[in-house]
């Protein structure tokens, strides 16, 4: 076996014994995204003065339907214009209404959408990898907030949960299936059982 297929299993398998995490993520209906840095790896192609394109990883988006189908929202909230995460949105079924850019104050962006939504701060997890991430985990210490492992070290720091990979490099899929299978709805449930009881 690789290196990741050991590192991803062995990380799967401590979040399933720490049952304060499996309880937490359980209530979790809402999943906030930052896009730079956490959704991809932070590169943005950029022609002349204009921002063109961003890489998003197509791994990512396989598990979000069956997220959404399981009762996980998922917003995108950027503190960038672009177009490329209207597109990549739409593409993954996330609603209008769930795409907020051009944030400067992530902190009351993600009070207002919650309140929007009428859910409360032990249903929200926050996934990203920066400062204005962060900051809203340190204005609101109940909300439960998720970084990649390459952000920076005091960014980790203030996270829950760190996963085992790079921003942009099918992170959030590591993330959702640890969500669906402590919700019994993974599409391989039967066979991610058999692997963590190997």
């Amino acid at each position: 076996m690789n290196t990741s297929y050991t590192i991803d299993r062995t990380w799967f398998t401590q979040c399933l014994h720490n049952q304060e995490l499996v309880d937490r993520l359980k209530d979790i209906t809402l999943i906030i995204c930052d896009i730079d840095g956490s959704l991809t790896d932070g590169t943005i192609y950029v022609t002349g003065a204009e921002e063109v394109a961003r890489g998003f990883s197509v791994v990512d988006g396989f598990a979000f339907k069956p997220a959404q189908q399981a009762g996980i929202a998922i917003a995108f909230m950027s503190g960038k214009h672009n177009n490329s995460i209207l597109v990549r949105a739409k593409t993954l079924g996330i609603p209008e209404h769930l795409v907020v850019q051009g944030v400067k104050d992530k902190c009351q962006a993600t009070k207002d959408l919650l309140a929007s939504l009428g859910k409360s701060a032990n249903n929200l997890l926050i996934f990203g990898d920066d400062v204005l991430d962060a900051s809203v985990k340190i204005d609101q210490p109940d909300y439960l907030f998720v970084c990649p492992n390459d952000a920076p070290f005091y960014i980790q720091a203030t996270a829950d949960l760190v996963l085992p990979r790079c921003g942009g490099r099918h992170t959030f899929r590591l993330l959702l299936d640890l969500m669906l299978f402590i919700r019994n709805k993974h599409p391989m449930q039967t066979t991610i059982q058999s692997l963590i009881h190997e």
